[in-house]
């Protein structure tokens, strides 16, 4: 008998795609499923007896480590839904290529999380977000960006629907989808359609779309429990499930579950690990000493003071910023403890500038915050005849990211300047100043306020629900119609920043003591800190439909028509943390919100032979914001002899502007140099084209773009095509390769003409229309020299362009030598041929390929030009073993959208005063190994081992999301080698 796919979206989602067979991070032919071996146990995950597919993606055969579901009939074609078509099939060969990840595979891979699962594929490159950077604007989040062309590219559905975006956006531009906020506990398998998709699912879509497809039917008890620790003795974990389910879809006709599960990480500190990720001071193999206070004077827990002159009297922030003398550690004491004195020649002058070296990278850094994640999900379905299913699905969930950072500046640019703050030399009573040892002379300061502990808490909620109804009717008919509602809210919770009228208050009234801080009470702290609360929220509401019809018989079968149609409302509110710019130094960005997307969309798929089939689509979205798009699609199959399928597509797609983009605001950082021209001024050796030494004022710095919303702003527009091979020439040998080549236009991008605007700044000509440069405080050791920059302000616009392209490869073999035998190889890779792009139309095209760019939109991950894996997995009778190796390759740590070179003698990400110093990214392979032994039929244990051989995160000293290491591809070798123990039962 045909089985009826339940629980069906608006575009007919589903499981295997098909030229892939089910495994972890590998594609393989649909035929392959002819000699399909199943391990016949998992790892981590509750034993899947009574546990069915979700109907969305129903596959031909059983999932990797399940049987079949109950209503499977092995004698007869099943019908399936393959994601991007809207048509049931009979089998699950489309044009498109796909990687799908299974539950097993994934537990065999020691992955118990989607988010990790997601971002462990080949093509999640630059712009994926890991939850690790806490330092970035969409802190307490993941986000996959497939092909590179980051997150807002990438379109993220649950069981073929769309749900919520994360609150905050990426860069505060860039909207997403928080994987961290989706159940794990019930997930079935994650299919990653590598190919435009605009055609199907609309905007975002571009570089492609992850579907993660639940469970339809669990019948009985299942639970987990696990826990794991570093071998650093840190970084415990702990994790537990439960899923309650009852009645069989067949049998009885309805099914019922409710899943809960927790998860929970420690956070790990840099201290605690060695070098180079405990500190700043990269001196022992050749860099600069970077460590706050390595040169004095500067800005540490130890307060240092100088004699200086106000250019308005009583106002402590009109300091001129010249010091009339030297530079001196308040505390008569010294530095505080753990900190060295530093003493430094002021150039120009007779004075020794005073200071105190502090390692705030040992004292506050984090590689992994605390995250705690829990949620709960409830489930229903309906056989409400022999061709009708309807569904039900609730669920809530909760992200909580807890991080630490360093304490707070006295002297800040953002939003307030308080760079020439001073500490007066009388207080508003008329008294000597105790904090002020220059009796006739304000004193200017250079201060971190170590007693106020900086820390945030991003805790995301997302409430979810999703309801439809899948049938056939008469001849060849068949429908869907779904409706989803998703709602997230994220209560954000700063403390450590400074409240602008709480310092000055503090200061001018000498409540605050700067000499020695622990003597301050809570309440002094707290008037100059308070805890700063905000929510930002996000909405997405849809409802949708389609009708298929088989028309006519072609040779190769039935030629299907479907049409269909939907209506969704998405919303963002994130107000500004800072709206009255009382805060100093909390970053600025908001984006609020809302709009209305009417969408009408086809497919028309004609197999033409039994060996060739061309399908056809295409999708019309209007904004309410007053702008539309068409987005057609074509793809061909063709099936020349059984062992060999050539396959291919063309596309049109779009990305619909981000409310941040239209009408929101964001002021980012990143590090910087003076030229060697205005360094020169500062005091610096010129030699060739390098400079170094001279005063402070040449460092590193941070220097902020300012980027403001364009409601004019278009929709960026897509061009992409895949062709590739599926091989199998043994029964238990398969192996495919695939070409894309996908061009953007329109990109939408802030301040294209940035490094225009600070060119003519530092050359005294006249900037770009709409730009305006901020400059600096002066130099106090060279005051009439030029100022620096310190703020670029510009606005989104449609300026940008990119070209990438690349070829997937992927290879399985399945052998089973014997009953009790089985022995499984996957392996898949990425190669990017090229990743050309250019910040505007005056720039031209730079290939980013094997370089540390894009700079600012990948945060500095850059884009290796291999990214790989490899897993092989043997199961004898109770017992699996499985290794699962990762490979991502070196690249050169230069990036000309931020530094303008594409070579390192022209200065690397690093910045320092040698600019070949960490010129090259080494390559980066990380080995997991897991285990099972299935003690009886309701109980099993595992083990797993992440970063097997301890191997190290290379050297990337230019990488501002983490110290001395990329995050992004090789948080695991920071972190270490990690173990984890758990148990599986049911009952």
């Amino acid at each position: 008998m045909t089985i009826i796919a339940s629980r069906p979206t608006l575009l007919r989602t589903s499981a295997v795609s098909a030229l892939v067979l089910a495994g972890l991070i590998g594609t393989a032919p649909a035929f392959a499923q002819d000699a399909q071996v199943q391990p016949s146990t998992s790892v981590s995950t509750p034993p899947q007896g009574d546990v069915s597919p979700a109907p969305t993606a129903a596959p031909t055969a059983a999932p990797t480590g399940a049987p079949a579901p109950a209503t499977a009939d092995a004698d007869q074609p099943q019908d399936i839904v393959v994601t991007g078509t809207l048509f049931r099939r009979t089998d699950t060969e489309t044009p498109s290529p796909v990687t799908v990840l299974t539950s097993d595979s994934l537990a065999k891979a020691g992955i118990n999380n989607v988010s990790d699962a997601v971002r462990s594929i080949s093509a999640d490159s630059s712009g994926s977000v890991p939850t690790s950077f806490t330092g970035g604007f969409g802190a307490g989040s993941s986000g996959v960006s497939l092909r590179g062309l980051s997150v807002n590219s990438t379109l993220t559905l649950i069981d073929g629907l769309r749900t919520a975006n994360y609150p905050l956006a990426d860069d505060g531009q860039r909207s997403f989808v928080d994987l961290n906020t989706i159940p794990n506990a019930i997930v079935d398998r994650v299919e990653v359609l590598k190919d435009g998709a605009s055609s199907s699912y609309g905007a975002d879509a571009i570089g492609g779309v992850v579907n993660i497809i639940m469970k339809k039917e669990i019948v009985g008890a299942y639970g987990t429990v696990e826990g794991g620790v570093t071998q650093r003795g840190d970084g415990g974990s702990q994790r537990a499930t439960l899923t309650l389910g009852t009645g069989r879809l067949k049998e009885q006709g309805f099914n019922f579950y409710v899943s809960g599960e927790y998860q929970h990480n420690d956070a790990i500190y840099n201290r605690n690990r060695g070098f180079p990720y405990n500190t700043a001071d990269l001196t022992s193999i050749g860099g600069d000493n970077n460590n706050a206070g390595s040169v004095a004077p500067s800005s540490t827990t130890s307060a240092v003071v100088a004699p200086t002159t106000v250019t308005t009297p009583g106002n402590i922030l009109s300091g001129t910023g010249l010091a009339t003398g030297a530079f001196q550690v308040l505390n008569p004491n010294g530095c505080a403890a753990g900190q060295t004195l530093v003493t430094t020649p002021r150039s120009g002058t007779a004075f020794i500038d005073q200071g105190c070296e502090q390692n705030l990278v040992s004292d506050y850094g984090q590689i992994q915050p605390e995250q705690t994640r829990f949620g709960v999900t409830v489930h229903g379905t309906a056989q409400v005849n022999d061709r009708t299913q309807a569904y039900l699905i609730a669920s809530y969930f909760q992200n909580d990211v807890k991080s630490q950072g360093s304490p707070s500046l006295i002297r800040s640019a953002n939003p307030v300047n308080t760079q020439n703050i001073v500490l007066p030399a009388t207080l508003a009573n008329g008294a000597d100043n105790p904090n002020n040892p220059f009796p006739n002379d304000a004193a200017a300061i250079r201060y971190r306020f170590g007693d106020i502990a900086a820390s945030s808490e991003y805790k995301n909620h997302v409430i979810r629900a999703a309801a439809g109804i899948d049938g056939q009717f008469g001849e060849g008919w068949g429908y869907s119609a779904s409706v989803t509602a998703a709602h997230s809210w994220l209560d954000i919770t700063q403390n450590g920043y400074l409240n602008l009228a709480g310092l000055q208050t503090a200061i001018t009234t000498g409540s605050y003591n700067f000499v020695n801080p622990e003597l301050n009470t809570a309440a002094v702290r707290a008037s100059i800190s308070p805890t700063v609360r905000t929510q930002a929220t996000s909405d997405l509401d849809m409802v949708q439909g389609v009708i298929t019809k088989d028309l006519f018989q072609l040779p190769g079968g039935a030629l299907q028509l479907g049409v269909g149609g939907s209506v969704r409302y998405e919303a963002q509110n994130d107000p500004s943390q800072n709206p009255d710019f009382t805060t100093i130094g909390l970053n600025q960005f908001s984006a609020v919100g809302n709009r209305t997307v009417e969408s009408a969309y086809f497919e028309v798929n004609a197999p033409i032979l039994t060996s060739l089939e061309i399908d056809g689509s295409g999708r019309f979205d209007h904004y309410s914001e007053g702008y539309s798009h068409f987005s057609p699609k074509i793809g061909v199959k063709f099936t020349p002899i059984r062992q060999v399928a050539l396959r291919g597509t063309f596309s049109k797609g779009f990305r619909a502007p981000s409310f941040a983009e239209t009408s929101g605001s964001v002021v980012g950082f990143t590090t910087a140099v003076p030229p060697c021209s205005v360094q020169a001024q500062h005091g610096a050796t010129v030699t060739g084209t390098t400079c170094s030494g001279g005063s402070a004022y040449n460092q590193s710095y941070s220097i902020g773009f300012n980027t403001a919303g364009n409601p004019d702003i278009k929709p960026e527009l897509s061009r992409s095509f895949t062709g590739g091979v599926v091989v199998q020439p043994l029964r238990w040998l398969s192996f495919t390769a695939d070409y894309y080549n996908i061009k953007k236009t329109r990109v939408i991008t802030g301040g294209p003409l940035a490094n225009q605007a600070l060119a003519a700044y530092y050359a005294g000509t006249a900037l770009p229309t709409g730009y305006s440069v901020t400059p600096d405080a002066i130099d106090p050791s060279y005051p009439n020299a030029p100022a620096r920059a310190l703020f670029v302000n510009s606005p989104y616009a449609n300026a940008a362009a990119l070209k990438t392209s690349g070829l997937d490869f992927s290879a399985l073999v399945q052998l089973k030598p014997s009953d009790d035998f089985h022995f499984t190889s996957r392996a898949e890779a990425t190669y990017i041929l090229h990743y050309d792009f250019k910040q505007s139309d005056a720039d031209p095209f730079v290939d980013y390929v094997g370089t540390q760019a894009p700079y600012i939109t990948s945060s500095g991950a850059g884009t290796p030009a291999w990214r790989g894996n490899w897993q092989n997995s043997i199961d004898y009778k109770a017992y699996t073993l499985t290794a699962t190796a990762y490979y991502t390759s070196g690249y050169k740590a230069v990036a000309y959208d931020q530094f303008g070179t594409t070579e390192c003698d022209g200065g690397s990400t690093y910045g320092g005063t040698d600019p070949n110093f960490n010129c090259h990214v080494k390559h980066f392979v990380d080995v997991d190994l897991t285990g099972n032994v299935k003690v009886n039929d309701k109980f099993d244990l595992y083990f797993n081992v992440v970063n097997l051989l301890d191997q190290k995160a290379p050297l990337n000293a230019g990488n501002y999301a983490a110290v001395n290491y990329n995050p992004t591809y090789t948080q695991i070798g920071a972190v270490g080698r990690t173990m984890r123990i758990g148990a599986n039962f049911q009952f």
